[in-house]
């Protein structure tokens, strides 16, 4: 039972967990409510999802490119966009 504590995967969902519930804060809270930090914490979830849950951490080095810019493209032009509207 202690293993399952030191996984790193559960140390990746409890970030998951708690990035969630800061941004879950965040909506609610009218003061706290920038959709730029909210997007760049919904693309740092997915981010983190890609890599470990995923297993791109250990696929070539193209893969994992190729999904890092994909996160990378996505998030500043929702971020562009946002701003523009």
């Amino acid at each position: 039972m202690k293993s399952m504590f030191l996984q790193s995967n559960t140390a990746i969902w409890a970030l998951l967990a708690l990035a969630t519930v800061v941004s879950w804060f965040m909506g609610g809270d009218a003061t706290l409510n920038i959709p730029a930090v909210m997007l760049l914490i919904a693309f740092f979830k997915t981010r983190l999802v890609i890599i470990h849950f995923m297993e791109v951490k250990h696929a070539p080095l193209a893969l994992r490119l190729a999904g890092e810019a994909w996160g990378i493209i996505c998030c500043t032009a929702l971020i562009v966009l946002y701003s523009m509207a």
